[in-house]
Order: C-alpha cells, then structure tokens, then sequence
C-alpha cells in the first residue's frame, strides 16, 4: 500500500492550524469577559468604594435667611396648605420690611393667575427676628399703612376703620362676562378672595385668566369714571385699570377692570364721561399691579365705598349675577356667580373652573323715540 496516500500536505497542515486559533481567539476573549463581570458584581470580590455623604451648602445666618428659611415656612405650615409658594420678595430702603408675595397653586403644581395674598414682616435689629403678619390677619391693613409699603399703590386697597362701609345688599343684575361671546375663560378667584383689607371687601370680586392677555369688555353699559394704562407690562408696582359709572343703578354703582395691559385702553375711551356699550372692547388682561399672570380682577362697588381713585379705584365689591352663567342662580336678576370647585365646598353653592361668554356688543338705547312726520305742501 502506498503510504504517501495517507500523507497531508505541510501546506494543508498550517492552515488547520490557523483555523484552530481562530476558535480558540474568541473562547478566550468570552472566558476573560465572563470573569471581569463575576469580579465586578461579586461584593466580596469588588474593591469597596468611598461613600461621599452630601451636605448642605454653606448658607449665612443672616436676618433674610432667617426669614425666608425659618420663620416664613414654620408660618406657612401653621396657616398654609402645601399649595402655596414664595414668588417675590419686596424691601424698603433699608431692608427692615419685607412684602412677601405668596402665591396659590393648581393640582397640576400651576400657578394661579389672581392676586398675592401678602405677608408683611417687620425687623427686630436686637433678635435679628421678624414679627410677621397676613393678609388675614384683621389687623393686617393698619400694620401695612403703618410701614414703608403704605406709600404704595397697595394703600389704594386697604380700607382702615372699626368699621368697613356696608353696601345696601341690593344683588344687581344684567352683567355679563368680560370677554367676546363664544370665547372660555377661568374663574380662579371668587369668593375665597384674600388679598383685600378687609378680607370681605373683595367676597364678591372675581378674577379670570386664560393663560394670555385676552381682549376684556364692558360686562355692563356705562360711563368713563377713571382709567390708567401708562404702566408697563409686568410691572408690579404699578397698576393699570378702568372704572365704568353705571348711573341706571340707584345708588350709583362703578365696575372696577383691573390690571389691565400698557397702552391697551382706546384712546376714545380715554376722556371722563364717555360712554361705553356693553360688549365694547375696553383693554386688554395683562399683569400689572398686585398680580401673578395675565388677569382680570372685575368687581363692582356702590359709591358709598369708592375710593378716591388716586391710582386706581377700588371699595366693597357687592354681589352681582352674571346673565350668561347658569350656576349659583338669582332668580330675580336671571343671573348665577361664578364660583370655584374648591371654594363651593367651603362657601356652598356650585362651582366650576371655565366659563364661556355670551357677552356681544349691545347698541346703546335711548329713553325717547323721535317720529318723524311727513310734510305734505
């Protein structure tokens, strides 16, 4: 038998070898991979590691760290949900008073557009502790007339007195909702109002947002009394607004439209004792004055309570019903009052958050007819 029939070639024999590594490359690769895993997720093989701890900032020990550190959230838990929040700070000259702007927010962590309800805190320089007061507070507006802040267009707002002027409890009716008919709005203050002094001169003042700076319209026909849009948007010391005379009412009573937009205002409006048609554009929602986002505040006072109107008007809102909201009704005006969900629990009635217009322009009437005869020569 021929033995060279059984031979493999040298050539042959070097490329098996050659496919030999190439198994044996990635077994080793696998096995060197499967053991740097075992080491590192082993405990007692894996090399421990420092734990750093975190700790808090260095934060000075001053009176504003007391303040809004210690004393303002030990206040807001005694006499505050967990919805309310810290928004702005505002200090006199020489930083002994402080104007705390607490804000109201939604389930959805939003804030809502309305008024701040406002802390005053005052400085004890031998404790470095302040004396804090709420809006809440009865005594509230004394303490706030009494500081620095009383200069502010905020004095305009607060009424001082052992006792506030009483409206005639008269409901007056035929309003409609300040924005154009067919347009949804939201009512995110009504009667749980805290940002006036007393506290019950706004029961009956609401506030409506939508996110933007929305057209407002006359919910009733009346007369200019007072108006200001000079102040620039945003700014919160300054406060833009209209004031309609309604002289069908006995007594007299005036429709306060504030925070409204710069410049916003028609310049034919612009001129006291114009009248003003229902439904007719008046200005735009903004967010000057005592606000936190695009706003209306509408209200209606008698002039027993009016103010002097030195910046802006203001007095005891009365209870007024509104033809184109169908809840919390009065008959005898065919209106409701818009009211919120939360507050509805608290005050009773019903309550809803958006509301839609139905409020059109309405052509001013006159009281006489005049006919004219045809002349026959």
């Amino acid at each position: 038998m021929d033995k060279t029939m059984n031979t493999i070639p040298e050539t042959d024999r070097n490329q098996q070898k050659g496919r030999t590594w190439l198994y044996i490359f990635p077994i080793l690769a696998l096995l060197l991979l499967t053991l740097i895993l075992v080491l590192n997720e082993s405990p007692t093989l894996r090399e421990p590691k420092e734990i750093v701890i975190p700790t808090d900032l260095p934060r000075p020990s001053g009176p504003l760290e007391t303040l809004l550190f210690e004393q303002l959230p030990e206040l807001v838990s005694q006499r505050f949900t967990s919805d309310w929040r810290l928004v702005d700070v505002q200090f006199n000259e020489d930083s002994s008073q402080a104007l705390l702007w607490m804000v109201e927010t939604n389930d959805e962590g939003e804030i809502l557009e309305r008024e701040p309800l406002l802390i005053l805190a005052t400085l004890n320089t031998t404790n470095n502790q302040w004396s804090m007061f709420t809006a809440l507070d009865e005594d509230f507006g004394e303490y706030l007339m009494a500081s620095d802040f009383g200069e502010t267009e905020l004095a305009d707002s607060i009424h001082i007195g052992t006792q506030a002027k009483s409206p005639t409890g008269i409901v007056y009716g035929g309003y409609y909702l300040p924005w154009p008919a067919g347009e949804t709005k939201r009512v995110t203050w009504s009667v749980g109002h805290t940002s006036c002094s007393p506290l019950y001169y706004c029961y009956y003042a609401f506030d409506f947002a939508d996110g933007t700076m929305f057209d407002v319209l006359a919910s009733k026909a009346g007369y200019v009394y007072h108006w200001r849009d000079s102040c620039k948007n945003n700014d919160k010391r300054c406060t833009n607004s209209i004031t309609l005379e309604d002289r069908t009412t006995s007594p007299w009573t005036y429709q306060i439209y504030l925070h409204l937009a710069q410049n916003s205002i028609p310049e034919e409006l612009k001129t006291k004792g114009t009248h003003v048609s229902r439904g007719q554009f008046i200005g735009k929602a903004d967010n000057t004055g005592a606000s936190t986002g695009h706003h209306v505040h509408f209200m209606v006072v008698e002039q027993a309570s009016l103010t002097g109107c030195k910046n802006y008007c203001f007095g005891k809102a009365v209870d007024i019903t509104f033809r184109d909201v169908d809840i919390n009704w009065h008959a005898p005006t065919k209106g409701g009052r818009p009211r919120l969900p939360e507050e509805a629990v608290y005050y009773g009635g019903s309550g809803r958050v958006s509301y839609t217009s139905q409020n059109e322009v309405q052509k001013r009437s006159y009281p006489y007819k005049i006919i004219l005869f045809p002349v026959f020569k």
